[in-house]
């Protein structure tokens, strides 16, 4: 937690031969005596007496077994040679300590550390991963947000295990144990198609004209979502056939840019589409899907807490 001077700092204060600590106020007291070179005007400074500064100096001095400063009959002093070398190691020590207590008490407020964050493609499009970093940055400008594109599922066993500490992911209707979410903004379903394909003439389709061609779909074993934004816009009893599966959404366009098949995916993909690909709407009532953001309900971590905190408030405001 501290950092490699605030370290040396530390390992500054051993036990003196005279089973006696030097203190974090001993540096202080020799950093204000060497600021003013005259002792009333420090102890003034720190708010003690002239003889209890002037005390404090000679102990600091024998423990060390030098002479910091030479005395004047007029109060005054100046720093020894030993005591101008020892200034500099004193106030970067006392610098690094202050850093010290700074950077904890900012911890424990969630104004710094690191917070890792899963998103599906769908929320780096629609701009909801851009508001959160934003919001995050707003919030706690020390914290730092390391992102990774993930699927659903993967999300959601990195969140169980500690592997990841936010989510944004497909909404899911069942969490596991420990994980809650709230929504974020729904994105309306459209027909992603080769512009050459035979229905990219139409500017509607029909959920029965869609149902007589080839789609492109997510591996089983990332299907979450996108099984559910086909059926979701053909008739209940229609199977849809799939030409190929694809690992994830940028393969899944690629493919639709061959014209091995369509797909419904959402409409903010079209800032990512090759130029092969057009959009198209789907008639009847308009479907849509929606992503949550997950996280674990009793976070340990102060900085992930208040980056959960600045999202929830910007997409409330957004």
């Amino acid at each position: 937690m501290y950092s490699t001077s605030a370290r040396a700092a530390l390992a500054f204060y051993e036990v003196s031969p005279h089973n006696l600590r030097m203190e974090l106020r001993h540096l202080r007291y020799f950093a204000a005596v060497a600021t003013e070179l005259h002792f009333a005007r420090a102890a003034e400074r720190l708010n003690i007496t002239p003889p209890t500064l002037s005390q404090q100096i000679k102990w600091l001095e024998s423990h060390l077994g030098v002479t910091l400063f030479v005395r004047s009959t007029r109060k005054r002093v100046e720093l020894t040679v030993a005591g101008k070398q020892f200034q500099k190691h004193a106030l970067a020590l006392i610098a690094n300590f202050e850093q010290a207590e700074r950077f904890v008490r900012e911890a424990a407020r969630g104004e710094v550390g690191e917070v890792r964050l899963g998103y599906v493609v769908s929320a780096a499009t629609a701009g909801d991963v851009k508001t959160a970093i934003v919001a995050a940055q707003a919030a706690a400008p020390n914290v730092k947000v390391h992102i990774q594109r993930m699927e659903t599922l993967p999300q959601i066993k990195a969140l169980s295990s500690g592997g990841l500490d936010i989510g944004f992911m497909r909404r899911m209707y069942t969490l596991p144990a420990g994980l809650v979410s709230f929504e974020l903004p729904a994105q309306r379903l459209r027909l992603f198609i080769h512009r050459d394909h035979p229905l990219a003439a139409q500017k509607r389709i029909s959920p029965a004209a869609m149902a007589k061609y080839k789609f492109v779909a997510y591996e089983l074993d990332a299907e979450v979502g996108f099984w559910r934004n086909i059926t979701a816009v053909l008739a209940p009893a229609a199977i849809p056939e799939i030409a190929q599966r694809a690992p994830d959404a940028v393969s899944l366009l690629t493919l639709i840019s061959a014209n091995i098949g369509m797909s419904v995916l959402p409409e903010s993909f079209k800032s990512i589409v090759p130029p092969e690909v057009v959009m198209r709407d789907i008639t009847g009532p308009v479907k849509y899907t929606q992503n949550a953001v997950v996280y674990r309900a009793n976070e340990a971590s102060p900085a992930v807490r208040a980056v959960v905190k600045s999202i929830r408030s910007a997409m409330a405001s957004a």
